[in-house]
């Protein structure tokens, strides 16, 4: 991974996470925080939730970057694979600019809604590292059409490593926003949220168009 794409992935999510991030999780950290607010240490538990998000990112990236280097093996299917997942981001970043019917369909996750939905309704109500942990793991599996676009960069990278590094990064990019800043995030996403949304998708856009012009160069 080169510095410019480090620094895109970086950007995108650090943006994204005072905007579409804490619109998405916002939620369900505000819900986790309440719930552990009258405890001693409130911040060690939100830590936990998080860092256990982040592991789900990671868990994400490793089959992704498994899958991009199955592809890999043939130089012909992996510039065709990269085409397409330029071509899918450019239209992602329209999605998220524009929240219409093709977004919705995106975010409508059959598995989160038959499965995780449940669990993290019943650890809603428990406090506890246990459940800080399973709430934090099962909110990395939350439909977000953000969260595909680091997916499909996980995949574009050909190798299990670098697919978990990429979903490491994007989810350690979050954490200010969704732990040390949730008021500045609320004041960031009221007074510039639209703007860091742009921003992101517009370097997603790029991100796509470059990574489908290179495989259209490389096939």
């Amino acid at each position: 991974m080169n510095f410019e794409d480090l620094l895109t992935i970086v950007a995108v999510a650090f943006l994204s996470s005072f905007s579409h991030c804490y619109a998405m999780c916002g939620g369900f950290n505000l819900a986790f925080m309440r719930l552990h607010s009258a405890s001693k240490n409130p911040i060690f538990f939100s830590l936990a939730y998080h860092l256990m998000r982040v592991v789900a990112y990671v868990f994400w990236g490793v089959i992704c970057g498994g899958l991009g280097s199955i592809l890999a093996l043939n130089a012909k299917i992996q510039s065709l694979f990269l085409f397409i997942l330029g071509i899918f981001m450019v239209l992602l970043a329209l999605a998220l600019a524009f929240r219409g019917k093709f977004l919705f369909f995106l975010e409508k996750n059959i598995l989160f809604d038959a499965f995780f939905k449940g669990i993290m309704k019943k650890f809603l109500t428990l406090k506890g590292l246990r459940s800080a942990l399973i709430l934090g793991f099962c909110n990395g599996f939350v439909p977000c059409g953000l969260v595909y676009f680091f997916l499909a960069s996980a995949m574009s990278r050909g190798s299990v490593l670098e697919g978990a590094f990429v979903m490491l990064i994007f989810g350690l990019s979050t954490l200010p926003a969704l732990i040390f800043f949730m008021q500045l995030s609320h004041c960031l996403k009221q007074n510039f949220g639209q703007i860091f949304s742009y921003v992101s998708c517009f370097l997603i856009m790029i991100y796509g168009l470059k990574l489908s012009l290179f495989s259209l160069f490389t096939f």
